[in-house]
């Protein structure tokens, strides 16, 4: 699906249509990256192991 959208923008860029560009491109990321920001981020605000209070890791 991830080489599909990649595809889809480039075709769209190549053919001036931006929006659909920036669409596919945003898709991407909501299906790669948004959940695993999202869990990490949720990770880091609960304390625990290798988390210090108030700190979070890199």
């Amino acid at each position: 699906m991830a080489t599909s959208l990649q595809r889809i923008s480039l075709k769209a860029e190549e053919d001036k249509q931006y929006a659909a560009a920036v669409g596919a491109q945003k898709m991407l990321y909501e299906l790669l990256l948004r959940r695993k920001m999202d869990h990490e981020a949720a990770k880091a605000s609960r304390p625990g192991w290798g988390y210090r209070h108030g700190n979070t890791k890199f």
